[in-house]
């Protein structure tokens, strides 16, 4: 089976029925004015740039595994309400990490700053605090539209209402794990333990939610669901730390963004804290001094993927995205009744192209 395949027909099927969802309940509005129109123009344009659609091949691949019935409700129009969290937190975090492009197009508080500027001549950081306003507005608008996603899915309501409590765990625990990272920005250092923590929120929980309300609205097990959950625990980790590892040595083409935005925001990536475990007092003052620096040039960006790679650091990362990818295709087998083997395939399959993913 060709997971890239799958994965194309999903994003087919996603985008569609998003398509479909914002003729239904009227996204673009034509009531708000000029500007509400370039607005939800933008909007739109944002959703659809979509990327790999990864958490809704989840929700309905989770939903096949534990048997679910097609005939139940909507699986893909519920899908979309993962989708959706991820993308108004993506807005949020571009304000909050200064990012200036996504999926290799501008960052959505970018095109609003850059209107700001044609249309008014006041200063910089005015164009920049009302792009960065609009941009947060737009991830808000994400969530409601979340919500009425599982609404409409069409799924009895005992469900329904079960896949929304789980849909307000995932976006709270999102936020938990956005105050830990952030947080940790000020911090000299973090532990293994402390990331491993800010992982299970910020990134894991849209993955774990993902599935967990695949299984709901398929009516799987307890077995079953905590099978996924242990699944998509370890794909989360894996996930967060290959990010790691491409946001300092990824190719800038692949990845739509420029490389070394951990280093200049001073985050606590699994990198830098391998790297000061095991540095030398000369590479730790060093890593020290170019943490959170923004001007900092392509040669001291140079220097820390050396210390990466001299101290062990990129290795023993590179490791443990393996050994999180094992340990996750290994929960699958704990479900009871088994999964449907076509679906498992399908997660077994996208776990392996997660770890070897370029962007």
């Amino acid at each position: 089976m060709e997971i890239k395949l799958a994965l194309m027909e999903n994003i087919r099927k996603v985008n569609d029925e998003l398509q479909l969802m914002i003729k239904e309940k009227g996204v673009t509005q034509t009531d708000l004015g000029a500007f509400g129109d370039v607005f939800y123009r933008e909007f739109v344009d944002y959703l659809n740039n979509g990327g790999k659609r990864i958490r809704p091949f989840l929700v309905k691949t989770a939903f096949d595994a534990v048997g679910g019935n097609h005939a139940d409700g909507n699986i893909i129009r519920a899908s979309l309400a993962i989708e959706l969290l991820h993308n108004g937190s993506l807005l949020h975090d571009d304000v909050i990490d200064k990012d200036e492009t996504r999926r290799g197009k501008p960052s959505f508080h970018v095109i609003f700053r850059e209107l700001y500027r044609e249309k008014k001549s006041n200063s910089h950081s005015k164009a920049q605090n009302f792009g960065e306003a609009i941009s947060i507005f737009a991830g808000d608008l994400c969530f409601p539209f979340a919500i009425e996603s599982i609404i409409q899915s069409g799924f009895p309501a005992e469900l329904t209402n079960k896949a929304l409590h789980a849909f307000s765990e995932a976006f709270r625990d999102v936020i938990d794990g956005v105050i830990i990272e952030t947080g940790d920005t000020i911090l000299s250092e973090s532990t293994e333990e402390e990331y491993e923590k800010m992982v299970y929120l910020k990134t894991g929980a849209l993955i774990r939610k993902a599935v967990e309300i695949g299984a709901i609205l398929g009516k799987g097990t307890e077995s079953q669901t905590n099978a996924l959950i242990g699944y998509c625990v370890g794909i989360g980790k894996a996930f967060q730390i290959q990010d790691d590892i491409l946001g300092i040595f990824g190719d800038i083409e692949k990845l739509g963004k420029p490389v070394g935005g951990d280093i200049r925001e001073n985050k606590q990536t699994i990198l830098r804290i391998f790297a000061m475990k095991y540095a030398t007092p000369k590479q730790r003052k060093r890593l020290t001094k170019l943490m959170g620096k923004e001007n900092i040039s392509n040669k001291e960006l140079d220097d820390v993927k050396n210390i990466f790679r001299e101290t062990g650091a990129l290795e023993n990362s590179m490791l443990l995205v393996k050994k999180s990818t094992d340990e996750a295709i290994a929960s699958l087998d704990a479900a009871e009744p088994p999964f449907i083997e076509e679906a498992k395939m399908k997660l077994i399959a996208l776990s392996n192209y997660l770890e070897d993913r370029s962007k």
